[in-house]
């Protein structure tokens, strides 16, 4: 490839060899000509990073970034924005699916509008094959603060893939390291530095969960989700929020909710849950139910209340909620 490519797409990939191709076909067809694709082979340690070397040599916008060991997703993804050369950044998985256009509409909002962050529609599917739209909030462009603070109220989610970072922004960003949802961490910092995020409507990628994945797995994630916690205090920090309304929010719903259903729910020994159940207790202050009455959540007004009060009641009320 000659000259400095306008987007650079990273994919990070681990034992991912079965995937890859179709992946690079698709993105191959985005209506773009003007991109590179940066494969980051996470040390697979079986064919992921022969197959990428071959895509790469097959095709002459693809490279490959082989890691020597495993890093996790998010040191990987911090490897291939390291290699990039694109103004933009967009990440994609190799097992989802995506718009043909979906650059296209990406980097035309980007332009169009002069910001450093576009957030897009998307869709979810689940293991059970339910769909679930992912709307952006209807908003003409904000700060990056205020869209820090569209985060923290859960308007703008912590995914990745609905969205084009410009590559200097995301290149300030945290990789923390966290085991599960380090895409959040990313998302929060990227938003933090931003000068200015657009929003748009448009669809443009389709993220599917699989069954035994992190996310839907019972695995322990109390060492993430103390990632996350530290990640937005410091961001929070940062933009002069860490005692607001939106950040108190966001710490009782995403970080204390889920370190109490993490606790209840995983493999821990007796003390370990006990000692993680009081401190994300703690987490909860009184007036965060009020928060979430508030904020027309009456559910997490529930899960809080049960919360602090009966773990009987507390778990009723999960299970209640998978159904």
């Amino acid at each position: 490839m000659t000259g400095e490519p306008r987007v650079s797409v990273i994919l990070p990939a681990f034992r991912a060899a079965d995937d890859l191709p179709r992946a690079i076909a698709r993105l191959e067809e985005q209506h773009s000509t003007d991109v590179e694709i940066l494969i980051v082979d996470d040390g697979s340690g079986d064919d992921t990073g022969r197959v990428a070397t071959e895509l790469a040599a097959a095709h002459h916008r693809v490279r490959a970034v082989l890691l020597p060991e495993n890093v996790g997703v998010a040191r990987a993804r911090q490897a291939g924005v390291e290699a990039a050369r694109g103004e933009w950044l967009w990440f994609v998985d190799a097992d989802d699916e995506w718009a043909d256009d979906a650059l296209r509409v990406l980097v035309a909002m980007a332009s169009a509008r002069d910001v450093d962050v576009v957030v897009a529609a998307a869709t979810l599917v689940t293991a059970e094959g339910r769909r679930r739209a992912l709307r952006p909030p209807v908003s003409p462009p904000v700060s990056g603060r205020d869209a820090f603070r569209m985060l923290l109220r859960g308007e703008v989610t912590g995914h990745l893939w609905n969205k084009l970072f410009r590559r200097t922004v995301m290149a300030q960003a945290s990789f923390a390291p966290a085991r599960v949802q380090s895409d959040l961490v990313m998302v929060a910092d990227a938003l933090s530095h931003a000068r200015s995020v657009a929003f748009t409507d448009v669809s443009v990628y389709e993220y599917r969960l699989r069954p035994g994945s992190l996310i839907t797995s019972v695995s322990r994630r109390a060492e993430s989700l103390a990632v996350i916690d530290e990640a937005m205090a410091r961001a929070a920090s940062r933009l002069g929020l860490r005692g607001s309304d939106d950040y108190r929010y966001f710490r009782a719903r995403y970080v204390a909710l889920s370190g109490i259903k993490d606790a209840l729910r995983a493999d821990y020994r007796t003390s370990e849950q006990k000692l993680l159940l009081s401190r994300n207790r703690r987490i909860l202050r009184a007036g965060d139910l009020a928060l979430f009455v508030r904020r027309h959540d009456p559910r997490r007004a529930l899960l809080a209340l049960t919360a602090k009060t009966s773990t009987r009641a507390h778990r009723v009320l999960l299970a209640i909620a998978d159904r």
